[in-house]
C-alpha cells in the first residue's frame, strides 16, 4: 500500500492576517450558507497539490498571496507555499525536523509540470507515496490523475460525466489509474520492478559518492560535527572580546576631533587644488607645444623666402647649359622641360611681392615670441603656485599625523596586535564554515541514501505484496459493488435495486442502467458520492489511494434542494447521507465492514442538529451575528 496523505491545516497568508482552516482524523465537516468560501478551501486544497488554477475569488484576491498546505505523507510531514494568483510559478517545498521540532528553513522548488520533470510537485507527491515512473496510455501517470479520486467538486458531484469518461483526451488515463489504485494495473508490476533496478543504481552511485567525500573529511579529521561547532563559537567568542578590547584601545586614544576634521576639510581642499592645477599645467603645456610648432612654420617659410630673393640674384650671374636642379639639358630661352625651371631674373614686381610677404611673416614671429614668452611665465607661474600648494598639503598632513601620534601612539603597538588576533580568529571562523559546510554537504548525501533506501523499500515491499498477495479483478470489482451498494442503502437511496460496479468500465449502476441515465439530479448526486466513497473505504490489499477525500456540497440535487423529483425532496433522504458519514469513523463500525481509515472532508450549506460537533471544523453564518465568523475571509465586511 502506498503512503497515505494526512491534511494538518490550510493556510491562506494574507496582508493583513493569515486565515487559518485545522482539519483532525476522521470526519471533517465545513458548514455555512453560500457565499462564505467554504468551497474554496477546498479548492485551496486541490490548488496546493498542483492543479494549473483556481477561481479568481475577488475576497480572496485583495486580502491574500499566497496558500501554505501542511500535510503528512505517510510518517513525514511536509509544508507547501504556492503563490495564488502566479499559477506558473514554482511551490516552496518545507520538510519537517524531528530533531529542531520545526521545519526547516531550507526549501525545495517544485515546478508546476507533469512527473517527466523530476523536479515537479506531482513527480515528488507520487515518488513519496511511493509510486514514482509509471507510465499508462505511453503517458506519465500523473499525481493529478490519482487526486481525482479524491476530490469531488460542485461540478463533479451531479456531473452525468463523472470522471471526464465521456471527453477521449481525458479518459485516457481513466481506467489505468483505478487499475492502479487497486493494484490490478497488469503493467504496475513491470512497472515497480524496472523502479527498483534504477533506484539500486542511484543508490550505489550516491553511496560511492558518500565513501570518497567520507575518506576526504576522515584525512583532514573534519568527521565530528559537534566538535567543529564548539570551536566556532568559541572562536567567536573570542574574537568578540577582542574587538571590544580593540574599541576600548582607540577610545584611549581620542584626539580633538574639531581640530582634525579641520584639517581634513583643508588636506582634502589642497588635493583638489593640486589636481587642478596640475590638469591646468598640463593644458599650458600642450598649448605651448603648438605655439612652438607655429613658430618654427614661421621660421622656415622666413628660410625659404629669404633663400628665393638671395638664389636669384647669384643665378643671375651664371649661364647654364644643364639644370642646377634636376641636372637636366637646358633649351636656350626656354629653361629646364623637365623641372620647369625657367632661370631667368625675378621681375620687379616678383621681387617686391616676396620681401613684403617676407616682413609680414617676421612681424608675425615676432609677434608670436612675445605671446610664447608671455606663456612661458603663466606656466612657470602655475608650476610655481603648485609647489607652494604642495608645500602647505604636506604642512598639514604633518600636522594631522602629529595631532594622532600625539594621543594613539601610546597604544598603536597594542591597537596592531588586536588588529592582528582579531583578523586571526576571523580567518579561523571562516575555515570552520567551510569546514562545517563539507561535513553538511557529507549529512545531505547520507540523509539522500537514507530517504532513497526508504523508498526502495517501499518499492520491494509492493512488489511482494502483488506477488503474493495479488487480488484478482473479480474479487475488486465484487468487493467494491458491495461496499457501493451497501453505502447507497445506508444514504437511503429511493427504490434502491441492482447497485453495481461494471468490470468492463469501472463506472457506477443501478437499476440495470449506468448512473447518467438515471434521470434525476439527485440520484446522480449520491450515486456519485457512494462511487468515490466505495473507491476510498475498501479494504484491499496493496490498494493505492491517497486516504484523502474531499466532496463538496452533498445536498445538491437533495432535500430542500431537489428539484422536481418528489422522491428526492424527502430531507431524511440528506439526514441519512450525513449520519452514514458519521458512522464510518466509529471504531465498531470500521472493524465489522473492513473498512480502510480515511479523512472525510465534507463541504456543505449548513448542518444537522445530530451532527457530532466534534467533527464541525468550521462553521460560517453567513453575517457574523451569531458570534460564528461570517467567512472565510473573515475581517472584511460581507455584502
Amino acid at each position: 500500500m502506498i503512503n497515505k496523505i494526512f491534511l494538518v491545516k490550510l493556510t491562506l497568508i494574507g496582508f493583513r492576517k493569515n486565515y487559518v482552516v485545522n482539519f483532525k482524523e476522521g470526519l471533517n465537516f465545513i458548514s455555512g450558507p453560500l457565499s462564505t468560501g467554504k468551497s474554496s478551501i477546498a479548492e485551496m486544497i486541490n490548488y496546493a497539490f498542483g492543479s494549473e488554477k483556481h477561481k479568481a475569488y475577488i475576497e480572496i484576491r485583495s486580502s491574500c498571496r499566497d496558500v501554505e498546505l501542511i500535510f503528512f505523507i505517510g510518517a513525514n510531514k511536509y509544508k507547501i507555499i504556492r503563490p495564488l494568483f502566479d499559477f506558473n510559478r514554482p511551490v516552496k517545498l518545507f520538510k519537517w525536523n524531528n530533531d529542531d521540532g520545526k521545519f526547516e528553513e531550507e526549501f525545495t522548488l517544485l515546478d508546476i509540470d507533469t512527473p517527466s520533470n523530476e523536479k515537479s510537485l506531482s513527480a515528488f507527491l507520487l515518488k513519496e507515496i511511493g509510486l514514482p515512473d509509471i507510465k499508462v496510455a505511453n503517458q506519465s501517470f500523473s499525481f493529478r490523475d490519482l487526486f481525482k479520486y479524491s476530490y469531488v467538486s460542485q461540478s463533479i458531484i451531479d456531473s452525468e460525466n463523472l470522471l471526464m469518461e465521456k471527453v477521449w483526451s481525458s479518459s485516457l488515463k481513466r481506467k489505468p489509474t483505478f487499475e492502479i489504485i487497486f493494484s490490478i494495473y497488469n503493467q504496475l508490476l513491470g512497472d515497480l520492478k524496472q523502479q527498483l533496478k534504477n533506484k539500486t543504481i542511484d543508490i550505489n552511485s550516491l553511496e560511492k559518492k558518500r565513501d570518497g567525500v567520507y575518506e576526504f573529511l576522515r584525512d583532514l579529521k573534519l568527521i565530528e560535527r559537534t566538535e567543529y561547532q564548539r570551536e566556532r563559537l568559541k572562536y567567536i567568542e573570542l574574537r568578540k572580546n577582542k574587538t571590544r578590547e580593540l574599541k576600548e584601545l582607540k577610545a584611549k586614544g581620542t584626539y580633538n576631533d574639531k581640530n582634525s576634521l579641520q584639517l581634513e576639510h583643508s588636506i582634502l581642499n589642497l588635493k583638489n587644488e593640486v589636481s587642478k592645477v596640475t590638469t591646468q599645467i598640463k593644458e599650458k603645456e600642450i598649448y605651448l607645444e603648438k605655439l612652438t610648432l607655429l613658430r618654427n612654420q614661421y621660421s622656415s617659410d622666413t628660410q625659404k623666402i629669404e633663400f628665393i630673393l638671395e638664389g636669384a640674384i647669384i643665378l643671375n650671374n651664371f649661364e647654364f647649359e644643364i639644370c642646377p636642379s634636376c641636372m637636366n639639358e637646358i633649351v636656350p630661352k626656354s629653361g629646364c622641360r623637365v623641372c620647369g625651371s625657367e632661370l631667368a631674373d625675378l621681375s620687379n614686381e616678383e621681387t617686391k611681392a616676396f620681401k613684403s610677404e617676407l616682413r609680414r611673416i617676421k612681424i608675425k614671429n615676432n609677434s608670436l615670441l612675445v605671446f610664447i614668452e608671455r606663456q612661458q611665465k603663466l606656466l612657470h607661474k602655475l608650476e610655481k603656485d603648485k609647489k607652494i600648494i604642495i608645500s602647505q598639503l604636506e604642512s598639514n598632513q604633518r600636522e594631522i599625523e602629529h595631532l594622532r601620534n600625539q594621543y594613539i601612539s601610546p597604544f598603536i603597538e597594542q591597537i596592531e596586535k588586536n588588529n592582528y588576533e582579531v583578523g586571526m580568529l576571523t580567518n579561523n571562523i571562516e575555515q570552520l564554515e567551510k569546514n562545517l559546510n563539507i561535513i553538511d554537504q557529507f549529512e545531505k548525501i547520507n540523509n539522500k541514501i537514507l530517504n532513497e533506501e526508504r523508498l526502495l523499500e517501499g518499492i520491494k515491499s509492493k512488489i511482494k505484496g502483488i506477488e503474493e498477495d495479488s487480488v484478482t479483478k473479480e474479487d475488486v470489482i465484487n468487493n467494491l459493488s458491495n461496499l457501493f451498494e451497501s453505502i447507497l442503502k445506508g444514504f437511503s437511496f429511493p427504490k434502491l435495486e441492482d447497485a453495481y460496479i461494471k468490470e468492463s468500465d469501472y463506472l457506477p449502476y443501478i437499476r440495470g442502467v449506468k448512473y447518467d441515465e438515471l434521470g434525476s439530479g439527485g440520484a446522480v448526486t449520491m450515486t456519485t458520492m457512494a462511487y468515490f466513497l466505495s473507491i476510498a473505504l475498501l479494504k484491499s490489499k496493496n490498494k493505492n489511494h491517497p486516504g484523502l477525500l474531499i466532496i463538496d456540497s452533498p445536498r445538491k440535487n437533495l432535500g430542500a434542494d431537489a428539484k422536481n423529483n418528489d422522491e428526492f425532496k424527502d430531507e431524511a433522504i440528506f439526514n441519512s447521507i450525513i449520519k452514514y458519514f458519521n458512522s464510518i469513523f466509529e471504531e465498531k463500525t470500521i472493524e465489522e465492514n473492513q473498512l480502510d481509515k480515511i479523512q472525510l472532508i465534507i463541504i456543505s450549506n449548513g448542518n444537522p442538529e445530530f451532527l457530532d460537533k466534534k467533527n464541525l471544523i468550521v462553521n460560517f453564518d453567513g453575517d457574523g451575528t451569531k458570534g460564528l465568523p461570517y467567512g472565510l475571509i473573515d475581517d472584511i465586511e460581507n455584502s
